[in-house]
């Protein structure tokens, strides 16, 4: 099962995380998108919101792949279970 779901790279070191105050709940596949979108939240100031709206797209499409990701895993291991039909 882990071979047809392969979790994607960690690009941010953890290094990389604690420098950037990444919290906790963060630190995950996307986390080198979250640590652009609060870099450019802070060097925008008051206009950050149409400055980076990119970054946050990037960062909210990331987040959703890897929710699909962890979908389909869970159907596949309810299937190999026999609690839904294949």
């Amino acid at each position: 099962m882990a071979d047809r779901f392969p979790p994607p790279p960690m690009k941010a070191t953890q290094e990389q995380m604690d420098a950037a105050d990444v919290p906790y709940h963060y630190r995950d596949y996307c986390a080198h998108m979250y640590i652009d979108y609060k870099e450019c939240r802070l060097t925008s100031g008051f206009s950050w919101r149409t400055k980076c709206a990119h970054e946050l797209h990037a960062y909210n499409k990331c987040e959703y792949k890897e929710f699909k990701r962890r979908v389909a895993i869970a159907i596949e291991e309810k299937r190999r279970r026999g609690l839904i039909a294949a």
